[in-house]
């Protein structure tokens, strides 16, 4: 794991260098509460906006003839973790034909083995989790005359962590140092002009963005939108997507719209989902506004960027990132560098050990570069092929992404304790994530990177303000508690002086006794009724006594609230 430090060759300048490779977004956020895997897996998958589930054990949701089904896969694994054997699923191929189909289902097996291949599920880390392939959807960028697909995948997990994966279908081929980073690292200022989607994921999209909007302004807005969308769906487009013939519909009616707001877009429909238990397509004029405080209280994207030939390929990975210094400089700050010289501080580190390609990591952006070697090698494998590399990156970032959603979200959960135990159970939740982190990789190059996510700027510092926060939290709930306490003890100190009044001398009570007509000639029945009046006495001193306690308290939370 190296620093980039390296002085840029005379021929490192970039201006003729081309490069050519994939681009994908990952954005990462939370939906409220642990998750039911199968559950979620059944009401996504029976829904015509998602392709498929699968869940990391290797059992698949779909539907034949829209009835949903479900099936275990078997799924074996080669000794050397680069390829595998899969049967079980022609069920699915056989009642969903299609390439876009068969494509999700190459890329759901690449991640997969990439998923055993990095880690060691029997520690927790990461936890369960099933992958929800989406139908594909069309984008066409602001400059651009052509469209591109993207093929989302939801990743859902045990705990409620979310992330979505949009990857750019074709590539980029050929592309200028300043078109890389242009058009790809920074895709998320590009503007969108037109997306196109099938008609029920088009349903479900409308039907989430309008949900969030208030009764009134829906209702006021009403014939527009319905305009918009009777005019949308009575217009339908056909494109090709790997020679499978789509009809799609344009889903964008705004000027400004980004690769960032379809991916929030996306996530928000899956949650809502979740939450009420099916995809909604059917638009209620009439309901409330609906919010959900989890999914996006934190929330977090970034490109990564996977190169996998370009000109002037070197075959040590080291000689090949000096040489391309400016391109992999440029792409780690997202800003086109003129001149690699020029820029001599360290900007990421490489996490790849051995010298057939560099894997550069920042919480910013993540890039794999390769070298000679690794068309070679690919070419020389009749079942291994870039996109299992790329798979083995994306699964890391997945997992750096799910750290650190993980902490973010630990801080929320601080609200939830109202006692001193909580807190300290909660910071047990922590540890034993933390153990779960130092015990799951298999590989010392994934330790080496997990603890290189550990070390992050951002990462850091939210673990800074989480101990703060718990520090705070723990020491505020135990004043609060010795105040209680020293509340209750001053209560029964009370308490126990109004019950002492019962040994008052029964001649004290007699007057009462006397008014009351309770006298008797029987001194004993007179000592039994002084006594039962004291008793009822002292009882009805308490009851009012807890009363003005309760008021009380109740008077000093509104004056604190004030």
């Amino acid at each position: 794991m190296d620093v980039i430090e390296v002085e840029a060759s005379p021929n490192s300048s970039g201006v003729d260098n081309t490069y050519s490779g994939d681009a994908t977004f990952l954005y990462s956020s939370k939906i409220t509460g642990n998750v039911n895997l199968e559950g979620v897996c059944e009401i996504l998958a029976e829904s015509g906006a998602f392709s498929f589930a699968l869940t990391n054990r290797g059992r698949i949701f779909f539907t034949d003839a829209e009835n949903l089904k479900s099936q275990q896969l078997n799924i074996q694994h080669e000794i050397s973790e680069q390829g595998l054997k899969v049967t079980g699923h022609n069920d699915f191929l056989f009642t969903n034909p299609g390439n876009s189909n068969t494509y999700a289902l190459l890329t759901a097996f690449n991640l997969i083995l990439s998923d055993k291949h990095m880690f060691n599920s029997a520690y927790g880390f990461p936890t369960e989790s099933a992958r929800i392939f989406m139908r594909p959807i069309a984008l066409r960028f602001e400059g651009d005359e052509a469209y591109e697909f993207v093929t989302p995948y939801i990743r859902v997990y045990v705990g409620g962590i979310v992330s979505i994966a949009l990857s750019s279908l074709p590539g980029f081929v050929d592309a200028s140092i300043s078109t890389v980073v242009h058009d790809e690292v920074n895709k998320s200022r590009r503007n969108i002009e037109s997306v196109l989607c099938e008609k029920e994921l088009h349903q479900a999209c409308t039907e989430s963005q309008l949900s969030q909007m208030s009764r009134a302004e829906r209702l006021r807005q009403r014939k527009p939108f319905e305009l918009i969308i009777t005019s949308a769906l009575a217009n339908p487009e056909a494109i090709e997507f790997l020679e499978e013939q789509l009809e799609v519909f344009e889903l964008v009616h705004t000027d400004q719209f980004t690769i960032s707001d379809l991916a929030r877009n996306l996530l928000f429909v899956v949650a809502r989902t979740i939450k009420l238990g099916a995809v909604q397509t059917k638009i209620n004029w009439y309901a409330g506004r609906y919010e959900d405080e989890s999914i996006g209280h934190h929330w977090r994207g970034k490109p990564l960027i996977y190169i996998q030939s370009h000109s002037q390929q070197k075959w040590s990975a080291s000689e090949n990132s000096a040489l391309h210094s400016q391109l992999i400089k440029s792409v780690m700050t997202r800003s086109q560098i003129s001149n690699a010289n020029d820029f001599v501080n360290p900007v990421a580190r490489d996490m790849r050990q051995s010298d057939d390609y560099n894997n550069f990591y920042s919480e910013a952006v993540s890039l794999l570069f390769s070298s000679a070697q690794v068309e070679k090698f690919i070419k020389g494998q009749s079942h291994y092929t870039f996109q299992n590399l790329t798979s083995d990156i994306q699964v890391l970032n997945e997992a750096a992404e799910y750290i650190l959603i993980y902490y973010s979200y630990a801080g929320l959960n601080l609200k939830k304790c109202s006692t001193a135990i909580h807190v300290a159970q909660l910071e047990l939740d922590i540890l034993e994530f933390e153990e779960t982190l130092l015990q799951a990789h298999k590989y010392g190059e994934v330790a080496k990177y997990i603890e290189e996510v550990q070390v992050g700027g951002q990462l850091s510092t939210t673990y800074k303000q989480l101990q703060k926060k718990i520090e705070t939290v723990r020491k505020s709930l135990e004043l609060q508690e010795k105040i209680v306490s020293e509340s209750n003890m001053r209560r029964l100190t009370i308490i126990f002086g109004i019950i002492a009044s019962a040994t008052l001398p029964p001649e004290l009570m007699q007057p009462l006794l006397k008014y009351l007509g309770l006298i008797s000639t029987d001194e004993s029945l007179n000592k039994f009724y002084s006594i039962a009046a004291s008793l009822a006495s002292v009882i009805c001193v308490l009851m009012l006594a807890h009363v003005a306690f309760k008021i009380g308290a109740q008077k000093i939370k509104i004056l604190i609230r004030r």
